[in-house]
């Protein structure tokens, strides 16, 4: 079962070219010579593993003979067999093989013979003469790996972004002579890099089937998303031979390539800011909170660090963040007890060390420390909207927090403010577990839009420390918590009106002469003293004076329906005290009447989609109860277009459609209803298609090659 891919990463992913008849094929090695295949790996329960054993036809290599050091690589033989090696026809994978345990093993020795033996010469077997090979490799010539012979597989292993990287496991059986390592190239890294190679995990024995096991949560192995080249980097070791006519270098290897899927991250924030208000029937002081809210390079940026000259202050600069990076001393998020959706998120190492996940390099950063007490603020995209019912000073952060190295306080920057200092130590320290933590009160927010984030520090100022010892990361999972705020006291002496704007704000003289306003104007002030109107307009409109009730004038016109809301001075008592209450500021609102009829737009919900599967329809479509057109609108054209009722994705995150419907000469327009759609997954690179001919064409190029032979026979010929 093939899973796709959601939301959260950055590179669109190649898709697995697969073969077709015998005659594209052919056209594929003519035309299109040096591309290779790709294999799509999956993840999660139903995936099918892949499997690649050893052959003489899908393996290559970077060897070269002696006698042409810089020439063209060597080639792969499958036919020799050194008598030490074990037999393969006979050869079982061992019990610790994971799903291959018992089975015959696949595939085939490879090697580059052995020129000192001729065929059968001491037990060994094949159809030598073979020419002497290099295989102590010269970078420089070729060679992937300095000393060392690399055998690679030829069909690329393509990750898509729904795979969890330190979950990828290698499972297996083969024999080494001698000693290997696992090599593994990406195509794309996310610093770029496209030379980036990864050796790790040491095999050998070739006596029998010895075991391979290579387990991603402890070994970075250089896998990334997109396309890798995967192989084996071999050295002899017997008395350091430098050429196969010392000692025969030989490879088997028959194994599987398993993964787990990512954790799926929690629905993207909509809407774009979150409140933090009194919830209805809370009483003042009482406690309540929002969320929760994890962390994760989708909703989360790097946007504040410290300067890198003198003074070393905080400065808003924004860097790359990614939740694909683990620190080889990070606790694994998806292994804890109590399961969680947040990430690590952090910039990488653009040197990472045995045992960081995935082991390949990030892009160079800097501002990551300032005197081992703050120097990074990672911030969460959705701002918090802090509503006047709200205890500014009860507002903490309760959940569970990870940092490497300090998490030093949370960072607070009101809309238009600068950010609140100094920071104070607030949150926990440390990496190795997730810890739960609630804080003290959070000074610096304001009534209104807030910025919130986590203050850190990684310990080192860059994050080029060689061995990924620059590591700097935080995970969170946790709600904000805050306090109902208390009443303000009343003036006794003053007095206000609560009328309210209609909603909705346009009525129709079709449904009756006797207005629905809404909410309901009121009878009383905040006074208890009686409220009285008068309409503004009344070739429009009249208002009966104590109800608030309005009329149309009849017949119906069409315009701008306007009442004044007054209340007179007057006196109060409270706790046996009579207060002089000034009069209400008058109040005034207004209504557009139309002489057309109604219409409302039904517009449900609509399900998720991959933005791999490219456009799709609308579904459920809109209607509107007059049964004219509605008309889409994206509200997010970075995300996702919109024409007529098929939605074009360009990327992960919250497509926005409008519904609308403008009305004609009997219907008024429809109010406008907006649906959100998740787009989760990566736009696939475009492959080129592979050109096929028919049999004219192929003809042809019958035509074209042997005109091409007999050409290079007169050449040969006449070089004689």
């Amino acid at each position: 079962m093939k899973l796709e891919s959601p939301s959260h990463r950055r590179y669109a992913l190649p898709r697995a070219i697969r073969k077709g008849s015998l005659i594209s094929m052919v056209l594929l090695g003519m035309c299109t010579l040096g591309s290779v295949q790709a294999a799509q790996l999956t993840c999660g329960p139903g995936s099918t593993p892949l499997r690649i054993s050893t052959s003489k036809a899908t393996w290559s290599t970077d060897a070269r003979y002696v006698s042409a050091p810089t020439g063209a690589a060597a080639t792969i033989v499958d036919d020799y067999k050194w008598r030490g090696w074990f037999n393969k026809a006979t050869a079982k994978h061992p019990a610790s093989a994971g799903a291959l345990a018992g089975q015959s093993v696949q595939g085939d020795w490879l090697s580059f013979g052995d020129a000192q033996y001729p065929t059968g010469a001491g037990g060994n077997t094949g159809t030598g003469p073979y020419p002497a090979v290099i295989t102590n490799g010269v970078v420089a010539n070729g060679a992937l790996v300095a000393q060392r012979v690399s055998f690679t597989y030829n069909e690329k292993i393509t990750i898509p972004n729904n795979v969890d990287l330190s979950t990828i496991k290698l499972i297996g059986s083969g024999g080494f002579d001698d000693s290997t390592l696992l090599l593994v190239k990406p195509d794309n890294t996310p610093s770029g890099a496209t030379n980036w190679m990864q050796t790790s995990a040491s095999f050998s024995g070739y006596g029998s089937p010895s075991l391979i096991n290579v387990n991603g949560a402890n070994t970075g192995m250089g896998f990334y998303y997109g396309d890798n080249t995967i192989g084996f980097a071999v050295v002899n070791t017997f008395n350091a031979p430098t050429t196969s006519a010392d000692n025969p270098t030989g490879l088997f290897a028959d194994f599987q390539i398993t993964a787990d899927c990512l954790p799926e991250l929690p629905p993207a924030p909509t809407p774009a800011t979150t409140a933090l208000s009194c919830p209805v029937g809370k009483l003042p002081g009482e406690e309540f909170e929002i969320g929760p809210f994890t962390t994760n390079a989708r909703d989360w940026s790097w946007t504040w660090r410290t300067r890198e000259l003198a003074p070393r202050e905080i400065e808003e600069v924004t860097q790359p963040l990614f939740d694909d990076y683990r620190y080889r001393s990070y606790f694994d998020p998806n292994t804890l007890t109590t399961p969680t959706k947040a990430r690590w998120i952090s910039p990488g190492t653009t040197s990472p060390g045995a045992g960081d996940i995935p082991g390949v390099p990030y892009p160079k950063a800097s501002g990551q420390s300032k005197a081992f007490w703050y120097g990074s603020v990672f911030t969460m995209n959705q701002p918090i909207t802090v509503s006047d019912t709200v205890d500014l000073d009860s507002i903490k952060l309760k959940g569970r927090f990870g940092f490497d190295d300090t998490g030093d306080s949370v960072f607070v920057q009101p809309a238009g403010k600068p950010p609140y200092r100094p920071f104070q130590h607030l949150l926990p320290d440390g990496y190795g577990g997730f810890i739960t933590w609630t804080t003290t009160a959070i000074p610096g927010f304001e009534v209104g839009s807030n910025t919130i984030g986590l203050v850190l520090d990684g310990g080192q100022f860059e994050n080029d420390c060689s061995g990924g010892v620059c590591a700097l990361g935080a995970i969170a999972d946790f709600t904000v918590v805050a306090k109902c705020q208390e009443a303000p006291p009343v003036d006794p002496t003053l007095q206000t009106i609560n009328f309210r704007q209609p909603n909705p704000g346009v009525y129709s003289a079709m449904n009756g002469s006797t207005v629905a306003w809404a909410p309901t104007p009121p009878l009383f002030s905040t006074a208890n003293l009686p409220v009285t109107y008068t309409s503004n307009t009344p070739s429009v409109c009249t208002v009966n004076a104590n109800t608030g009730v309005v009329t149309l004038v009849s017949p119906a016109v069409a315009g701008t329906c306007t009442i004044t809301a007054n209340a007179a001075a007057g006196t109060r008592t409270i706790d046996d005290v009579e207060y002089n209450v000034a009069a209400a500021p008058p109040v005034q609102r207004s209504m557009e009447i139309t002489l057309l009829k109604d219409q409302t737009i039904t517009f449900l919900d609509q399900d998720s989609r991959n933005v791999a599967d490219g456009a799709f329809a609308i579904n459920p479509a809109a209607a509107s109860t007059s049964g004219l057109p509605v008309t889409y609108t994206s509200l997010t054209p970075t995300i996702c277009v919109v024409s007529g009722g098929t939605v074009t994705p360009y990327r992960a995150g919250t497509c926005t459609i409008a519904a609308d419907q403008p009305g004609n000469q009997e219907y008024a327009a429809a109010t406008r209803v907006v649906r959100s759609i998740a787009l989760t997954g990566s736009v696939p690179a475009i492959v080129a298609p592979v050109p096929t001919m028919d049999l004219a064409g192929l003809g042809l190029l019958g035509v074209l090659s042997a005109g091409m032979g007999a050409l290079a026979l007169r050449r040969r010929k006449r070089a004689e």
